[in-house]
């Protein structure tokens, strides 16, 4: 057996408890109210296990706002919700398709996952109106407002329209820049993108070696001028001068270290 398969099955029968554990929790938050009341807590610590499984290391910058906000991150895997538990308990939102896939959709589901089916009106109305309910009621929750995941580092433009409930709400927008590599091999081993399947994708990465991933938490953005184009805009900005500066970073320090895989050199400072 290779050493990749090797590390598959022991990763696979790891991962298969953990998700067994994920339904006790689940069905716990559902009849008991104790647990119900600490839903995001349990779900990023489970969140943080399946990273730790998988093999994904996390190196953050800065911090998250503490209190009710909206922090508003670049996309570019269902991986992501993983790396963003390393730092948060942020509930997130994802698209309706994650809904329907075996299990995941449903442990999403009880974690306090929103979801909005892309191109409805109506679902997003539904979407705006718990958004805002439950930031007014003190909650932190995180949008990937590009609308689709990429093998890109330079993210596409933020689009605006699911800020409009931390206007309403009157709370922070903190934009999340995450990176993981600018060399387009070890990007595209996370990315998610066109028509990759969500087992298909799992199963090759449980075969892959660690994975560094670098969260960084940026200054917030006031929304109380209430124009979410510029909001958007302005965290857009942010994310993109944050991702650019990793990349220059790491393509010199690539440079610098002639034959050695940059990827050596960041696992040791993981």
């Amino acid at each position: 057996m290779s050493l990749r398969e090797a590390r598959r099955l022991s990763r696979a029968l790891l991962l298969a408890t953990h998700l067994l554990l994920g339904v006790v929790l689940a069905l716990g938050i559902l009849v008991l109210p104790p647990l119900r009341q600490r839903v995001n807590r349990l779900a990023a610590w489970w969140l943080r296990r399946v990273s730790a499984i998988l093999g994904i290391k996390v190196l953050l910058h800065g911090r998250p706002i503490v209190g009710p906000g909206l922090l508003v991150a670049n996309h570019v895997s269902w991986v992501d919700i993983l790396v963003l538990a390393a730092a948060t308990e942020a509930s997130f939102v994802a698209k309706a398709e994650v809904g329907g896939w075996p299990l995941i959709g449903w442990l999403a589901e009880v974690g306090g996952t929103e979801f909005i089916r892309r191109g409805s009106l109506e679902s997003y109305r539904r979407l705006h109106a718990r958004l805002t309910h439950r930031l007014k009621a003190g909650e932190a929750l995180t949008v990937f407002p590009e609308g689709t995941s990429g093998a890109q580092v330079k993210p596409a433009r933020f689009r605006p329209r699911l800020m409009q409930a931390a206007v309403e709400a009157g709370v922070p927008v903190q934009p999340v820049a995450l990176y993981y590599s600018a060399v387009p091999e070890l990007l595209r081993r996370v990315a998610f993108v066109g028509d990759d399947g969500f087992v298909f994708h799992l199963w090759r990465l449980l075969a892959e070696e660690p994975v560094l991933a670098e969260v960084s938490f940026l200054p917030p953005l006031s929304s109380v001028t209430g124009d979410i184009r510029l909001l958007a805009d302005e965290a857009w900005r942010a994310v993109t001068h944050t991702l650019n500066r990793l990349e220059l970073f790491e393509l010199e320090s690539h440079h610098t270290a002639g034959s050695l895989p940059y990827t050596e050199g960041l696992t040791r400072l993981a």
